[in-house]
């Protein structure tokens, strides 16, 4: 029983470690493909047309971008239904909405590597417990 407790604890350990590694692999990646993409809150940029790395790759700053970009689709040409079928503003909303659904996703996935990060860490720590307890178990018991 100790032993397969300790295997246990082995494969806990191993396993938190392929789900930290993929989360922050998983992140990195979005955020280089939200870099790629150069989206800025309306910084304001140097002559080079740089922002200074003001570049929207963090949750809050896409849930900000987000509600911007709704308010300003809101303000020029209401809501989608009140846009004419066909007409330029109906593909110019279309056009905001696919960046918006983009923003919504990384959103999402920022959640999700944060949720996938926390749980190989748990499984590190039951690992932990776990070898811990096996090894407990494999000493040869002491009599008094």
């Amino acid at each position: 029983m100790a032993i397969g407790i300790l295997l246990v604890g082995v494969v806990s350990l191993v396993l938190g470690s392929v789900f930290i590694a993929q989360a922050t692999g998983t992140s990195a990646e979005i955020k280089a493909g939200l870099i790629g993409e150069n989206v800025t809150l309306g910084l304001p940029t140097d002559e080079n047309g740089s922002t200074n790395g003001n570049v929207v790759d963090t949750t809050p700053e896409l849930e900000a971008a987000q509600a911007v970009l709704l308010q300003h689709m809101r303000d020029s040409y209401g809501t989608y239904g009140e846009t004419e079928r066909g007409s330029a503003e109906r593909t110019s909303y279309l056009d905001g909405l696919t960046l918006m659904n983009s923003m919504y996703i990384a959103t999402m996935g920022y959640g999700v590597t944060t949720v996938i990060l926390a749980i190989g860490v748990f499984m590190i720590i039951v690992g932990l417990a776990l070898g811990a307890t096996g090894f407990v178990l494999l000493r040869p018991a002491t009599t008094s």
